[in-house]
Parts: structure tokens; sequence; C-alpha cells
């Protein structure tokens, strides 16, 4: 677990006497993580440039955050994992992680969930996430942003279609007053901010090469149970589309960690 909180001189974030909220200069980041492999990957240069902290969760493996530690964090982002946002019955810890994500999302707190961080979002908002039925979506698939993308803070300035890697079979309906913000010819709903500080992607602008490497033995586990790519494929793939995604990766983290706290 990256964590440099116990720093000397570091702020925490919340509130001064007169209730207004603490001002900081360089965010502090939480990065909720499922699995051991997986990481901010292409999105982690513009972290590391700009923020003043970085602590991964390492919350499917076990470890408690308690909830009154929220307000030591600024931005929030919530990985992927080969769970279902909708398993919360085999999976306990999802429990902890709503009430947590919904507590940032009331504080204001900039948010952006991908794949599975995007189903949560989905079911914190009253959504839905689930199985979907048009088969597992992977490799650097096209994706389309909608009419709506084009004044949206982070992917405004994005081309209207990209490639960008994909790995996911599950899906979610839009929750209420949530803005669509992108579809693929697969699944539709890919990407929804909701108010002007939270954000689902369901694609993965954080993988290139050496994330790929590093979750090879996951991957490589759900390629051969329900697709038609081998893993290296996919190693062809990433080194085709590593410069580009990694630009719009940077792009978007960069404006991400720009936003304050609503």
């Amino acid at each position: 677990m990256t964590d440099k909180l116990t720093e000397p001189g570091l702020t925490q974030i919340g509130t001064d006497p007169t209730g207004q909220k603490t001002p900081i200069d360089r965010p502090f980041l939480l990065v909720i993580r499922h699995e051991p492999c997986t990481s901010l990957g292409l999105l982690e240069a513009a972290a590391q440039r700009n923020c003043r902290s970085i602590r991964y969760w390492e919350i499917a493996a076990g470890e408690s955050l308690p909830a009154q530690e929220i307000d030591r964090f600024s931005h929030l982002v919530i990985l992927g994992g080969r769970m279902g946002a909708y398993e919360d019955a085999q999976y306990p810890f999802l429990h902890a992680e709503f009430r947590f994500v919904e507590a940032a999302i009331e504080r204001g707190i900039p948010t952006l969930g991908i794949c599975l961080g995007s189903q949560v979002l989905a079911r914190v908002l009253g959504g839905k996430a689930y199985p979907g039925n048009a088969g597992r979506e992977t490799g650097w698939c096209e994706v389309e942003l909608t009419e709506a993308a084009k004044d949206d803070r982070l992917l405004g300035e994005f081309p209207s279609r990209f490639n960008v890697f994909q790995f996911h079979q599950d899906t979610f309906e839009l929750p209420p007053g949530t803005v669509h913000l992108a579809k693929s010819a697969t699944y539709p709903h890919q990407a929804f901010r909701y108010q002007n500080h939270v954000w689902a992607l369901q694609f993965h602008l954080e993988f290139d090469e050496r994330l790929l490497n590093q979750c090879a033995n996951l991957l490589n586990g759900e390629l051969q149970r329900s697709s038609g790519l081998s893993l290296k494929q996919l190693f062809a793939q990433a080194q085709q589309y590593d410069r580009s995604v990694g630009l719009l990766a940077d792009r978007l983290m960069q404006r991400f960690l720009s936003l304050p706290v609503e």
C-alpha cells in the first residue's frame, strides 16, 4: 500500500471552524483496489505529478478503513475486479465499499469508477449492475462518445471515437439523474457522469502492456473460458495502442485531479 498521509506537514482534508472546505494545494488520492495485480497504470504518471498523497485501499484483501478516514482524501478512484457489483452476498466487503463511496459522493469528493468501479457507482446511485447478454467485451475496442460528452469536463476533448482496453461482461443501467457519455457496439452504457464530480467508465484507460503483464494470470483464465482472443493477441494490441491511450489517460487524470471538492 502506498500511503504518505503520515508525512509531516500534511493537512487533513475537511472543514475549518467556519464550516468551509479546507483548501488543498495538491490532491490526496485514495484508490480502492480489488485485485493485487491492478494499479493506476497509465493514469499513474499524472497522479504522481499532481498528488501529495496516493493511498491504495486493499479492500478485497480484508483491509479496513474507518469511515471517518474519508475526510482525509480529496479524490477517489475505484478500480476493476473479477467480482460483480451485484455479488455482494458472495463478496461481503462490497457492502462497506458501497457505504464508503456513497459517503464520498455526498461530501462532493471527485470520484472516478473504472469497470467494476463504474458498476459500483451505478448501484450506489440507484441503478442496476448485472451480467450482460452480449458476451464478453475484450481487447482494445472502439468506444464512441455521445453528444452530451462534447461539453464534459473530463471527456470533452477526447476524439469522438477511440480504441481502449475492455475486459468485462457485466454492465449497468444508467442511474437516475446521470448523463450518458459513451457507448460501444457491444454494450451501449460505457460511461456516465453524475452531477459535476462523479464519473463512471466501463473501459480501462489505465491498461497498458505493463499492466497487462502484471495481470496476465488473471486475464488468461477468463480468456480461456469466454473469449476467442488469446493473451498473445492482447499484447500485440497493447503495443499498437499504448501511446494513443496513454495520452488520453494522462489528459483525463490531469483534469480529474484538478477538480475541487464540491
